[in-house]
C-alpha cells in the first residue's frame, strides 16, 4: 500500500497547499476527469473550516449561479498526503455532476446512498487513489485532526460563510 501511496505525488511540489493550488487542482481534475460534465454556474472553491467529521461540503447560492466548494483547510497542511485533498476534490465534483450543490439536474435522491461517490469515482478513474485515501481516512485521519486541533501552532485559514440554499457535506 505505502509503494502506491508513493507513486501517487502532486504534480507540483510545494510546502503548503494554498488557495492558488487549490483553484489549479480543480480545473486539472475537471479538465482530465470530468470533461463531460458542464460547468453550467461559476464554481469556486476554497480551504474552509478544520471540521472533525468533514472532509469537503458543496454548496449553492440562493440565486443558483454559484456552487462554493469547501474543503478542510487542514488538507492544505503539508502532513495531510496529497491524495486526500485530491479525492476530496473529485467527491465535491461527483456531486455537483449528480446536482447536488449545482443547478444540474439531480441524478439520485440522496448523495451518498449506496456508494454512489465512491462509484463514479472508481469508473473515473481514481481506482488507487481511492484505494489510499480510504486506508488513510479510516487509519490515520482521527489522529491527524487530534495532533493538528491540540496544536495551537497550526494555524488553518478560517471557515467562509455564504448565502446558500443547499449544503452537501461529504466524508
Amino acid at each position: 500500500m505505502h509503494a502506491v501511496a508513493q507513486a501517487l505525488k502532486p504534480r507540483l511540489l510545494s510546502g503548503l497547499r494554498d488557495s492558488q493550488w487549490l483553484k489549479q487542482e480543480m480545473e486539472y481534475l475537471w479538465t482530465h476527469f470530468f470533461a463531460d460534465i458542464p460547468r453550467v454556474n461559476v464554481v469556486e472553491v476554497r480551504f474552509a473550516g478544520s471540521w472533525k467529521s468533514r472532509l469537503g461540503v458543496i454548496s449553492l447560492s440562493e440565486d443558483t449561479r454559484t456552487s462554493y466548494i469547501g474543503i478542510n483547510s487542514l488538507l492544505s497542511l503539508p502532513e495531510a498526503p496529497y491524495y486526500v485533498s485530491r479525492i476530496t476534490v473529485a467527491h465535491e465534483l461527483v456531486h455537483y455532476a449528480h446536482g447536488f450543490g449545482s443547478p444540474l439536474p439531480r441524478q439520485h435522491r440522496h448523495p451518498h446512498r449506496g456508494r454512489i461517490v465512491e462509484k463514479e469515482l472508481l469508473a473515473r478513474g481514481f481506482r488507487q487513489e481511492w484505494v489510499v485515501y480510504h486506508d488513510w481516512i479510516r487509519n490515520h485521519w482521527y489522529d491527524f485532526y487530534d495532533s493538528c486541533a491540540l496544536n495551537p501552532e497550526v494555524v488553518v485559514p478560517a471557515p467562509v460563510a455564504g448565502n446558500t440554499r443547499e449544503t452537501y457535506a461529504s466524508q
